[in-house]
């Protein structure tokens, strides 16, 4: 939209005569997100059987067999009958009743592989049913299609009092089938609908086992600002003019922004109704110039999108069509004229330089212009863009000086006017050197030459 020209064109003086050839030229930039339970018990004791040594006091003690005087002695085959057992003795081969077998579980211990009634197995745990509570913060319940809105939750505004706040998982539910999930370090999410509607937010807190907040959602309406923007041409030339006419402004704007199609935006009050724009290269921002650039040089055609973007305090909304722009491509180059004068020879003749200037496709941007003199001493001047004569020594001085912008032209109705300031004058070489370009970006230059002879 904003294009910048540049076409040099050289006019060489050789020999004390201004010849043109293959001077350079340059136009102007132009703007246009362990139990006790589990210890085995002591080994039960067995008491060994008490035998009761006494001798018969009705017979000797023999002191050569130490028979036992509960037994006796069969005469007849000299045996002894051991007789019957002494009921105050205890069989060591048998467990005393009052005693407890080792193999065997005393009633009144615990068995080490069953748990005691009156303990509690550390194998088992109370469930976890706590739920997580909380709240959240939403900055806004009404926006346009496009507009973000914005929930916070800080971390004391939910808990589990059963867990450790990192083990939290917490998402935000947006309402319509999205969703943003946060981080332990996250406290804040954004979100734009693409369509209206009413739209229930929420943030979901579930901990380690499943158990899941209760928290409100809060309710969203989205709407579609309705505005109306309309274009005045269906189709232009490349670089063509054309205008966006603002008829309806929504209730509640107070701004909106257009997208050009070409990657330049503009942002304008609600009271602007109309505007003017073209298109023909491709822009971006550039956030270390903090301004647009051109990107290339390749010219855009084709049909394109115009789009519109209101705003509020609430931010812009999102991007309605305008219209379709076709953009059409322009080869042509402008024409251009210098009108000889009726006496060449004479410096007053050139005091006022006139000519024509026309273009088919996109029209004329502009006409600008240099002049060049060399006096009989051979000095050399040029005319630069605020009209002055500089003196050149080179090329390089004289592209600097006079040929990087040029003097401007006036322009009307197809016809241009260039004023020479004094200083031509006679035995001078003069030279004027013109060029034209049109929206498009296409240029023309042209020149004349003459030797002054009179003044």
């Amino acid at each position: 939209m904003k294009s910048s020209l540049a076409r040099p064109v050289v006019v060489a003086v050789v020999g004390g005569a201004l010849i043109a050839g293959s001077a350079l030229a340059g136009s102007p930039a132009y703007a246009s997100p362990g139990s006790p339970a589990d210890a085995t018990p002591p080994a039960a004791s067995v008491e060994s059987a008490s035998t009761l040594d006494t001798t018969d006091p009705g017979a000797g003690a023999d002191s050569g067999t130490g028979t036992d005087a509960g037994t006796t002695t069969d005469p007849g085959t000299g045996t002894i009958d051991p007789g019957p057992a002494d009921p105050g003795t205890t069989d060591p081969g048998t467990t005393d009743p009052g005693t407890t077998d080792p193999g065997t579980t005393d009633p009144g211990t615990t068995d080490p592989g069953t748990t005691d009634p009156g303990t509690t197995d550390p194998g088992t745990v109370d469930p976890d049913t706590t739920v997580p509570t909380g709240s959240f913060r939403l900055n806004y319940t009404s926006v346009w299609t496009g507009q973000q809105i914005k929930v916070d939750q800080n971390a004391n505004e939910y808990n589990d009092s059963g867990d450790d706040k990192a083990t939290l998982k917490r998402v935000v539910s947006w309402g319509d089938g999205t969703s943003t999930a946060l981080s332990p370090s996250t406290f804040s999410a954004t979100k734009s609908y693409s369509r209206a509607g009413s739209f229930k937010v929420t943030v979901i807190v579930t901990d380690p086992t499943g158990n899941v907040s209760a928290i409100p959602a809060r309710t969203v309406a989205v709407t579609v600002p309705a505005g109306k923007a309309s274009l005045n041409r269906k189709s232009v030339y490349q670089g063509g003019q054309f205008k966006i006419n603002v008829s309806k402004v929504p209730a509640g704007a107070t701004k909106y922004r257009i997208d050009w199609s070409d990657g330049w935006g503009s942002a304008h009050k609600s009271t602007t109704k109309s505007l003017t724009g073209r298109v023909l290269y491709q822009y971006k921002w550039d956030a270390a110039k903090k301004k647009y650039v051109q990107v290339g040089t390749g010219k855009l055609s084709g049909v394109r999108a115009i789009k519109i973007s209101w705003g509020n305090a609430k931010g812009y909304g999102a991007w309605q069509t305008i219209g379709n722009l076709n953009v059409v491509k322009d080869g042509w180059k402008p024409s251009l004229t210098i009108k000889k004068p009726s006496s060449p020879s004479r410096a007053s003749s050139w005091r006022t330089i006139t000519g024509t200037v026309a273009d088919k496709g996109a029209g004329v941007a502009g006409v600008r212009g240099t002049a060049i003199r060399i006096t009989s001493t051979g000095k050399s001047y040029c005319l630069t863009s605020a009209r002055k004569w500089k003196r050149y020594y080179n090329d390089a001085q004289l592209i600097k000086y006079c040929y990087g912008q040029g003097a401007k032209a006036t322009l009307k109705n197809g016809k241009w006017t260039f004023k020479v300031p004094a200083g031509v004058g006679k035995n001078q070489v003069f030279g004027v050197e013109m060029w034209a370009w049109d929206y498009a970006d296409n240029l023309r230059s042209t020149y004349r030459v003459a030797r002054i002879t009179r003044s």
